[in-house]
């Protein structure tokens, strides 16, 4: 059975009335000392010159001292009939000798009888003396979470009903609290948290559940493991995006190439490089060449804030930095040379494994993690460590060629050392997902599918909001590759199992835990049957060459089911922290229960107890440490960023949630003028990643203090808090509110709705409004028009206009994105997907008084019915605009498609008498327009295309061939949909997206019966600077020759999808503000 901690609870007023019968109730387990004990406790008693019973109620109040970790312990003694309350403030490290002095004050000095204690003092234990003498019955004291003693000077019973331990629980109190006399009459000058209370039958115990030494190779490296695999499985598919796909044997050529190119670049053995890359192939040859060049990789999210990227690279003492194109970051530290992966001419080197020596001790890689300073920890891992583990897992679970890993990690965390190169020491295949697909559930479920994935590794609640979306969207998928789940990082929700096997029932769960410290995975458990009354799923036992120690504060073993702080052991523990002596020191120490070996030990900070099955139980944090989607996150980094700000007299960031697994961040603060959400988050968005942002903010007039006068976290924790309060927050949810909430959840990608929230300041589209409207109905059966949305853009608005069925509405195209300030307005049409979103990252490097619209199409629900031509399109846009700012100027930017669209803007704009002052066109080529021109005006110029088009292609596939390949494959698979060759793939959501296909079709057929007209304006061209597709005029785009005012042109990094994203889009606000200031 699995049992609860030992609680503290609250002793009754007038428990010990003392008006009882001598009548005992109970099983009592009795313990006689043997002849040896029973001399010792005299003579210690005679040495020390104080009495037996005070010596053992001393050693009473230390066993329930080891067994709650409480300092303050309450103790009631009934000493000749006469009650006392005995206050013990224990620590640890006070020796036996001062916590008996102690206990003998206290009873020397406490003159009034206990008879009544305040409400607020807590009870560990009752301790009676001569119980036969006293007028007490066991229902005066007994209580199932209070520990009994009664004694005498011939014979020991310790009696006692503990909450989930009875007699069992009683019996090994008894034998601890004999174990402590020993130790104790032993060692009388030892601290009471080092006296040995285990017996040496436990003790062995302990030492079976450790036993996990064997033989592992120590001549090998993470990139070792891959050569062994590319000479037995050299044409298998060792990755794969999409369609494209990479064998072994060229993932091992071209890492050695770029591993030689390092190497003439002056890396040597012991180098750190950093890494910062999209999610590709290159990612992943690029960690293998820096591994065989002799160096160790430094990953570096692309989406973190430039200071933080900095900080990385300096801590970690960075000498080169690899990259796949033109990052913020290569600009924000010059000194720090970098090598452009997908640019590097790595046919110029040796494909052929280098032969450097391999050194199992050397650097693999050094991950950083959040940091209670303000500042993230560099975790140093070497190769060995990481080789253990992954031998470990492939010869446990089988891993092997027919194995297919979907790869959604981030190469920043460290699920991911595993993801790649345990999966390629065994000749599987990683299918990496891109970052839209890692973000959007359906897609996943598509991609377990299509790609019959048989491998899942990530933090429990990425799979637990997929099958939550199966549960709603698609309750009869099944998908019967899928055959291990590994859950990870974060609390396993109990019912998650259960819930995979539905949908993948041919899934084994298993359950991991560890630290990045110690190398990924320490431990495991294998979930099969999850009985009703498990409160959490085991933390398990731990891996080959790895340990495991519940320890107190004097690193002492605790007993069973008692809690304590988890160490780790073994041959995955970390180097240590780069750059980061005092903390390796504090955090890394000597293992003194393998003293042999030099091994050293990670303090976790976790809190976990032994059951009964020896498996290890995970209870929480000792300190504020929280895990957020699976990072670690420290509040304390949280809140130093925050007090740099200036803004704040007092912070406090605490992590709040019903469920254990889906903790949110909550920011109390004490503003010193009035508070400003938007600037506070706007200024954490810039210095710290995404998941470490609180996503409710309580202001106060003060924080709650304790008696230390220190702020009371408990407090803040447990405040219920007023509406007012509240910056951004709503009432809970309930009913019909829940259901929208919960959509509303999955379909925009966030771990928190009110009611309040508004749908497009969260990233809402269009195609978003269909998908909610769509669920919503197969939810409750209530069908709404998606233009809803734009009248009632909260859930509270929206429900309520179902109550008083208000369900009318007319679709608006005009989306406010940034709607505040004093500029002339930026209005963005659309490209090819038909939302407005991508325009939302774009708005935010924009001046604050800068305001934003979004241009969006037709109601989605009904432009497919209709006939439609350009001039429509652009005249709706321009109804709406007017409708807004009805005198100008106007500024419009068109993406893509949107740049057609807003040239004819232009035209009608200023056919009223209106003044366009900026006309913007993002990557648009006007020579991509389909004129309606016979077939004879075409075919010349078609043709005279195609050499400089064939040598366009030929010189991208050299430069990047399998980006080229992959593009040229997409557009031929497009071709033949579009003849009716191939059928689309099935979405789950057919009824949207369909809508959307023939919405592009409406449009697309508009822009082939459109016919461009010269203009009498400036286009401002904001050209991607990468690309694989051919451009004729790559200078103009074709618009010179329309444009009557000229082109002004500007290169912008990043390709056609990713200027407008991280991390290009911050360059491309900044040309685009200087544009319209400037126009």
């Amino acid at each position: 059975m699995r049992g609860d901690p030992l609680p503290i609870r609250k002793l009754p007023a007038n428990s010990l009335s003392g008006n009882g019968s001598n009548g005992m109730n109970g099983v009592p387990v009795p313990i006689k000392a043997d002849n040896r004990l029973t001399a010792q406790l005299l003579q210690c008693s005679q040495e020390l010159n104080t009495s037996p019973v005070n010596i053992l109620l001393t050693v009473f109040q230390i066993l329930l001292y080891r067994y709650s970790s409480q300092r303050d312990i309450f103790t009631v003694a009934l000493l000749e009939d006469t009650p006392i309350m005995l206050p013990n403030n224990l620590t640890g490290d006070q020796t036996f000798m001062q916590a008996l002095k102690q206990a003998t004050l206290a009873i020397d000095a406490a003159n009034e009888p206990a008879l009544e204690l305040p409400a607020d003092d807590t009870l560990s234990g009752v301790f009676v003396s001569n119980p036969s003498s006293v007028a007490l019955t066991m229902d005066d004291v007994a209580s199932e979470d209070r520990v009994v003693m009664m004694i005498d000077t011939h014979e020991v019973v310790l009696e006692g009903q503990l909450f989930y331990h009875d007699e069992e629980a009683a019996t090994s109190m008894v034998r601890h609290y004999k174990q402590l006399l020993t130790a104790a009459f032993d060692q009388p000058n030892q601290q009471i948290g080092a006296l040995r209370m285990l017996t040496e039958e436990e003790l062995q115990e302990l030492a079976l559940f450790n036993h996990t030494k064997a033989p592992y190779p120590t001549d090998k490296g993470l990139h070792t493991l891959l050569e062994e695999q590319a000479l037995k499985t050299p044409g298998n598919v060792a990755l794969q995006i999409g369609n494209t796909t990479l064998c072994y044997e060229a993932l091992n050529r071209q890492a050695n190439q770029l591993a030689r190119l390092l190497v003439a670049q002056g890396i040597t053995p012991g180098s750190n490089v950093g890494l910062i890359t999209s999610r590709g192939f290159n990612m992943i040859v690029a960690m293998y060449a820096i591994l065989k060049a002799g160096a160790a990789y430094v990953p570096v999210d692309p989406d973190y804030p430039v200071d933080r990227q900095q900080y990385i690279l300096s801590s970690a003492a960075v000498s080169l930095l690899l990259v796949d194109q033109e990052y913020p970051l290569v600009a924000a530290a010059p000194a720090i040379p970098y090598i452009d992966i997908s640019a590097a001419r790595l046919d110029r080197y040796d494909p052929a494994n280098l032969r450097l020596p391999v050194d199992s001790r050397q650097l693999a890689y050094t991950i950083y993690t959040s940091g209670s300073t303000g500042k993230p920890k560099g975790v140093m891992i070497e190769h060995h460590a990481a080789v253990n583990l992954i031998l470990w897992v492939n010869h446990r679970f089988q891993i092997g060629p027919a194995d297919r890993l979907l790869f959604i990690t981030s190469m920043c965390f460290d699920l991911s050392v595993y993801d790649i190169f345990g999966i390629l020491a065994a000749g599987g295949t990683i299918v990496i997902a891109g970052q839209e697909e890692v973000n959007d559930i359906n897609q996943l479920q598509a991609m377990l599918w299509r790609y019959q994935i048989t491998f899942w590794d990530s933090v429990p609640s990425t799979l637990d909001y997929v099958v939550k979306e199966l549960v709603v969207m698609n309750p009869g998928y099944r998908q019967h590759t899928l055959r291990l789940v590994f859950l990870s990082g974060d609390w396993i929700p109990v019912n998650l199992p259960q819930r995979i096997k539905q949908f993948f029932p041919a899934a084994e769960v298993v359950s991991l835990g560890g630290a990045t410290e110690a190398t990924i995975w320490s431990n495991y458990f294998v979930v099969e049957e999850v009985p009703p009354h498990w409160k959490s799923i085991p933390y398990g036992r731990p891996i080959t060459n790895n340990f495991f120690y519940i320890l107190n504060e004097q690193l002492q073993p605790v007993p069973n089911g008692i809690t304590g702080e988890l160490y780790i052991g073994g041959v995955g523990v970390a180097r240590g922290y780069a750059g980061e002596p005092e903390k390796t020191a504090a955090a890394f120490l000597a293992d003194p229960f393998h003293p042999n070996t030099g091994g050293r030990m990670y303090r976790t900070g976790d809190l976990g107890r032994m059951l009964p099955d020896m498996n290890m139980e995970f209870i929480g944090r000792k300190d504020t440490q929280v895990k957020i989607r699976g990072f670690r996150v420290e509040p304390g980094e949280i809140e130093h960023v925050l007090y740099q700000q200036g803004q704040l007299e007092s912070v406090v960031v605490l992590a709040r949630g019903e469920e254990k697994n889906k903790k949110e961040l909550i920011g109390y603060v004490v503003a010193k003028g009035r508070f400003d959400k938007e600037q506070i988050t706007q200024y954490l968005q810039s210095r710290l990643p995404d998941y470490m942002i609180p996503t409710q903010w309580v202001a106060l007039e003060s924080m709650p203090l304790n008696i230390n006068g220190k702020v009371d976290r408990k407090a803040l924790l447990d405040m219920v808090i007023p509406r007012q309060m509240v910056v951004g927050d709503s009432p809970a949810l309930t009913g019909e509110e829940a259901i929208m909430a919960a959509i509303w959840k999955q379909v925009l990608g966030t771990t928190t709705i009110r009611v309040n929230d508004n749908f497009f300041e969260l990233g809402g589209h269009s195609l978003m409004a269909l998908q909610i409207m769509s669920r919503f109905e197969h939810a409750t059966g209530i069908k709404l028009p998606a233009a809803i949305l734009f009248k009632h853009p909260t859930i509270a608005s929206l429900l309520g206009s179902i109550e008083r069925k208000d369900t009318t509405a007319s679709w608006q195209s005009l989306t406010p994105i940034k709607p505040g300030g004093s500029k002339m307005p930026l209005y963005l049409v659309h490209g090819e997907g038909l939302y407005t979103f991508s325009f939302k990252e774009l708005a935010s490097y924009l001046d604050d008084d800068q305001p934003v619209f979004g241009l969006q199409p037709w109601d989605l629900q009904k432009a497919s019915d209709v006939e439609i031509t350009m001039e429509d399109i652009a005249r709706h846009y321009v109804g709406e605009i007017l409708k807004h700012n009805p005198n100008g100027p106007y500024a419009i930017t068109g993406y893509s498609f949107g740049g057609y669209v807003a040239v004819e803007m232009e035209r009608q704009l200023t056919a009223l008498g209106k003044e366009v002052k900026l006309l913007g066109i993002f990557d648009t080529d006007a020579e991509n327009a389909f004129y309606n021109k016979s077939w004879r005006e075409t075919l010349p110029k078609k043709i005279r295309r195609q050499f400089p088009k064939f040598l366009w292609i030929l010189q991208s596939a050299v430069k990047a061939p399998y980006i080229t390949i992959h593009y040229q494959y997409s557009l031929l698979v497009k071709k033949l949909r579009k003849m009716g060759v191939l059928k689309e793939a099935a979405t789950g959501e057919e009824n949207v997206y369909g809508e959307i296909k023939v919405i592009n079709q409406r449009y697309h057929a508009a822009l082939k019966a459109y016919h461009l007209q010269p203009f009498d304006n400036f286009i401002y061209l904001f050209k991607a600077k990468s690309r694989i597709n051919f451009i004729e005029d790559a200078r103009y785009f074709g618009w010179r020759k329309y444009a009557k005012k000229g082109v002004k042109t500007f290169d912008v990094p990043g390709d056609h999808v990713t200027m407008l994203h991280q991390p290009h889009v911050r360059e491309l606000g900044e040309i685009l503000q200087d544009a319209l200031n400037n126009c």
